[in-house]
């Protein structure tokens, strides 16, 4: 299988795993950098849980269409903006996390409370605080600097986007943050949840990818997807 269709693959997996595992919704959608055709591959106006490799299209960083047949989301200057600003993120999904978009109505910032969510959200998530679809590049690039350098950026009462260094990965951290969100707000319902601390982030960071954790579950639930 060459490079570009192993990416496509991929694309469509991850978008598949996120719809099943109800992370990304009908609205949601995944992007991957392709360097061998100069631009970025993302799902088009399609459901990301339905798509095919005929759904995906080749955008450049502006926004041109290069290739593929389905219409551009309106959202792509989301990722488009991100790809432009952090030449070190290879994929970025931007889904509609129930849990993550619960707590931001609610104004309570996402802290790290378990192993897995030190690894996207760390000491803190930064909040993009303007309300409905972010689709022009205006919008795109408040966004990517609220992002900065951090993995994982919530989108106020909308969503959040994830960044990263291969779909694979920005598949898990997806997962990993909305599951991180719910113990939140399972904790917070009982009492005051202890707060992982600041000190041992790095180090749970270091052991997740040392023993590529990230790398067991995209196989995990890329075997539950086929099953």
């Amino acid at each position: 299988m060459g490079r570009l269709a192993e990416l496509k693959e991929n694309l469509i997996t991850a978008c598949h795993i996120l719809d099943r595992k109800g992370v990304m919704d009908e609205h949601g959608h995944f992007s991957v950098r392709c360097p061998e055709k100069g631009g970025v591959l993302i799902n088009g106006k399609v459901s990301p849980g339905k798509a095919t490799e005929a759904d995906i299209i080749l955008l450049d960083l502006d926004g041109n269409k290069l290739e593929g047949d389905s219409e551009p989301a309106s959202e792509s200057p989301l990722h488009l903006a991100v790809y432009q600003k952090r030449p070190d993120v290879m994929a970025v999904a931007h889904t509609h996390s129930p849990m993550i978009v619960t707590l931001s109505i609610s104004g309570i910032p996402l802290r790290t409370v378990e192993n897995q969510g030190a690894c996207v959200i760390g000491s803190r998530v930064p909040v993009f605080e303007k309300y409905g679809l972010v689709n022009n590049f205006d919008l795109g690039n408040e966004v990517a600097e609220a992002l900065g350098s951090h993995r994982m950026c919530v989108l106020k009462s909308h969503g959040n986007i994830v960044v990263g260094e291969s779909i694979e990965e920005v598949c898990v951290l997806a997962l990993w943050a909305e599951r991180a969100a719910l113990r939140q707000y399972q904790a917070m319902l009982i009492g005051e949840p202890h707060w992982y601390p600041e000190e041992e982030l790095e180090k749970m960071r270091q052991q997740e990818y040392g023993s590529k954790g990230h790398i067991k579950t995209w196989d995990y639930y890329k075997w539950q997807l086929a099953q």
